[in-house]
Order: C-alpha cells, then sequence, then structure tokens
C-alpha cells in the first residue's frame, strides 16, 4: 500500500466472518490511486459490523437511522479528523449467524458499497486540502447556503458511484450471451438492474405535487415556517441523492439520462432538471475523482450550481435572505402555478 494512505480493518457487533481478507484484496486494486491523486497522506480504518446502525451511532451519530429515499444504507464513511486526514468507513455485513453462501448474502453489493465508500474517502480528503469545505455558518443558513451543500453532496453521491463502477469493471466480469468462452467487464448496471430506478419513478409525486403541497400546507397553517423549510431540505437532499444514485447507474450501463426518460413529469420538467442537470453537465466533463491540482476549481463550479436548486425553491415560493442582524429571514409566496390548487 503507498506511503499516502495506509488502511486497517477490523471487525465489530458480530460481523459476518471471513471478509477482512475480502476487503483487503479489493482496496489492494485501488491502492494506487491516492497517489495518481496526489492525496495527502491519511489514515483509513474500515469496520466490518453486524450492526451497522449501532457501529455508526457509537461513533457520535446518535440520531442516526439506515432508512433512505430508495433503500438502506450498507456503508457510511465518517470523518474522524477535521482535515480528514483519519477516516472511517463502516460497512454493513449481514450477522455472523449468517454463513458467506446464504441467499441474502451478496459479493457484488459487497464490492460496489465499498468501491463507493473509497471515493467518499477520497473526496473528503481532496475537499479539506484544497481548501473548499464551507465554511460553517454562524448563524441558521440561508437557502444558497444550504443549497450549495446539497450540490456537493449529490454531486459525490454521482462520483462514487461511478468510482464503484471502475472497481467493478477492472476486477469483475461476466460471460456474453451467445459467445463460447468471451467475457466483458461488469458494471454498475449488473449489479442494480433497474432497482434505483424504479424507486426514483415511485419518489417523482413525492416531489411534485409533494413539495408545492407542503408549502401549501404552510400557507393553510398547518406546519410552522421553520419545519416547512426544514423539511423541503431534507427532502431534496433525499430526492437529488437518489437521482445522483440512479443516474450513476444509467450512466455506468451506457443508457441514456435518467431524467430523459420522465421529462413530461411535472416533478422532473419543473424542479428536477433545473436543480440536477447543471451537475450532471460539470460530471460528465471531469474526471469521477478529480487530482488535487484540478479538484478545486470543479468542486467550487459544483457547489456553485446550488444556485439553481436555490432557484427552484424560489419558483415553488420559498426565499430567504439575512437581516442586518445577521437573522435569517424566509419569505413564502404563492407562485403562479399553485393558485389553481
Amino acid at each position: 500500500m503507498p506511503a499516502s494512505c495506509t488502511v486497517t480493518v477490523h471487525e465489530e457487533h458480530a460481523a459476518r466472518p471471513g471478509l477482512v481478507e475480502f476487503v483487503e484484496n479489493l482496496y489492494a486494486e485501488v491502492a494506487a490511486v491516492p497517489g495518481e491523486l496526489g492525496l495527502p497522506a491519511m489514515d483509513l480504518s474500515i469496520v466490518l459490523t453486524g450492526d451497522v446502525t449501532a457501529s455508526i451511532r457509537q461513533r457520535g451519530e446518535r440520531d442516526f437511522r439506515p432508512e433512505r429515499l430508495g433503500g438502506v444504507v450498507a456503508g457510511k464513511t465518517l470523518a474522524l479528523s477535521r482535515d480528514h486526514s483519519r477516516t472511517l468507513i463502516v460497512l454493513d455485513t449481514g450477522p455472523a449467524d449468517a454463513s458467506l453462501d446464504a441467499g441474502d448474502f451478496d459479493p457484488l453489493m459487497l464490492v460496489h458499497v465499498l468501491g463507493h465508500e473509497f471515493g467518499h474517502a477520497f473526496l473528503g480528503r481532496l475537499r479539506a486540502a484544497a481548501g473548499t469545505v464551507p465554511i460553517p455558518a454562524q448563524c441558521v443558513q440561508t437557502p444558497e447556503e444550504a443549497a450549495a451543500i446539497l450540490a456537493f453532496h449529490a454531486a459525490d453521491e454521482y462520483r462514487c458511484n461511478l468510482f464503484s463502477n471502475l472497481v467493478l469493471t477492472s476486477t469483475l466480469s461476466l460471460p456474453v450471451d451467445g459467445s463460447s468462452g468471451r467475457r466483458r467487464p461488469l458494471h454498475l448496471g449488473d449489479v442494480f438492474d433497474d432497482g434505483y430506478r424504479a424507486a426514483f419513478t415511485g419518489a417523482l409525486d413525492s416531489v411534485h405535487p409533494g413539495w408545492p403541497g407542503l408549502i401549501r400546507s404552510y400557507r393553510h397553517r398547518k406546519i410552522g415556517l421553520e419545519d416547512m423549510f426544514g423539511q423541503l431540505v431534507r427532502e431534496t437532499e433525499a430526492m437529488l441523492a437518489l437521482v445522483a444514485h440512479a443516474d450513476a447507474v444509467e450512466q455506468a450501463a451506457g443508457r441514456a439520462p435518467l431524467l430523459d426518460g420522465h421529462r413530461d413529469h411535472p416533478a422532473v420538467r419543473a424542479v428536477l432538471a433545473p436543480a440536477w442537470n447543471p451537475l450532471r453537465a460539470i460530471l460528465d466533463r471531469t474526471p469521477p475523482i478529480p487530482s488535487l491540482s484540478a479538484f478545486t476549481d470543479i468542486d467550487r463550479a459544483l457547489q456553485d450550481c446550488g444556485r439553481h436548486i436555490a432557484e427552484v425553491w424560489a419558483s415553488l415560493g420559498v426565499r430567504g435572505y439575512l437581516t442586518d442582524n445577521q437573522e435569517l429571514y424566509l419569505a413564502v409566496t404563492c407562485p403562479p402555478a399553485l393558485h389553481s390548487r
């Protein structure tokens, strides 16, 4: 392993046995990447756990729940130091009382999740070294500040899925149908098939009419202003993460961009396309994980795409700014599209 990244692996919470060497061998496949990226030195710890919720909660995220829009968390990367020089990957292996050949164990999913989390670890260290981590707000965030963070979080999910795809295609292959002895690289589409696409399709109505309905609930005094805005931000983050995951699978499988197949749905036309497409345009012309020398400009451009997310919120009637006393003022109006609802 290169000097720029030292890796240790251990088990806890009755993790499924027999996977330490598997994980070490998989890291060996990407061990050259930190040096190629110009990554500053970092210590990377990998925890294999039979209880991902307990492992993450005991490390400070006491409110952590594994359920996410479109699935559940199978791995998470945690910074143990401010500069990400010490980073921890928590990897769900399932419980020890399930054998390695049990029907619910999917080694392809394990490869994907670990590759994805390697991407988060490398991106976190790069962002800290490049100095593009947003400065924590001294007061509540404005919509623009919150949206900038949502933008790079969504971009990172897309990037990490594509990095996982690189790991998959470089290490695994499948036989080509009807061709004796011929094989092709295995890609992310083989792991997920249409699972993410189906989850995305099923979530569209939660965006529209869902988000206009949330804002209307505030206007009808069924929910408070701060609760409404907080829910809008959380649901935007969750939906953009789902879009990023699903669109990366489509890209890896060589299919058309995810949103192209749903462009007539109001959730895509009025909300998701204006928010996601500017990010996708930058991601299409840059590497999944840029080198340190290129990282600053790319990351700032991605965070600047947050303004498009804030513009979507404004189109739904939610705007905000800081007063002279550095307090957040939120203004909610009824956009023309909502007058008839």
